[in-house]
């Protein structure tokens, strides 16, 4: 499984593969562990989501940073 927002996916901190399968012995609830389908590494839920959120956060800051360049230029032309 894929957690993604848009197109921000999370990635595995270890190997940075989006892909993620459940724990057989692992239960539902926000601190639920995920594996990285790719490498196995273990990854807590909630700093996926974290992941996608601080993502999404720098692609707004990025695009907003481009946009005040842009009302800048077009005053002083």
């Amino acid at each position: 499984m894929e957690f993604r927002v848009g197109q921000i996916n999370a990635r595995c901190p270890g190997c940075g593969g989006t892909q993620f399968k459940i724990p057989e012995d692992e239960h539902s609830g926000p601190r639920m562990n995920y594996l990285c389908a790719a490498c196995g590494k273990t990854v807590e839920y909630a700093k996926l989501i974290m992941q996608i959120g601080r993502e999404a956060l720098r692609k707004r800051k990025t695009r907003l940073s481009g946009e005040r360049a842009d009302r800048v230029r077009a005053g002083l032309s």
